[in-house]
């Protein structure tokens, strides 16, 4: 029964820890954001938290993608963050992959 409980401890420290770094993240590279995604405000950036499904949501609302659209841009933007899709910096709203 201690294990068990131990284990979820621990898993609930690392979901906890995980969070954090995403929060960090997030803060650190808000500007590069806001320049990929020049149609959504500060305060939303903020608002997303860096959560990807509350951005994507955000991408395909602001810049008409799709689900898999947005997505793949979260991952590169993730991937390398000074990646500003030329296509979203035109405020066209398509992938360029």
């Amino acid at each position: 029964m201690k294990t068990a409980t131990k284990q979820k401890s621990q898993a609930a420290t690392s979901a906890a820890g995980d969070r954090i770094a995403q929060e960090q993240f997030w803060l650190k590279h808000l500007d590069e954001a806001q320049q990929c995604w020049n149609k959504l405000s500060r305060e939303q950036l903020l608002q997303s938290q860096g959560m990807p499904h509350r951005l994507s949501r955000l991408l395909q609302e602001h810049y008409d993608l799709s689900r898999e659209q947005a997505d793949h841009q979260i991952s590169r933007f993730k991937e390398s963050c000074e990646l500003c899709p030329s296509a979203i910096q035109s405020g066209s709203g398509q992938d360029i992959s």
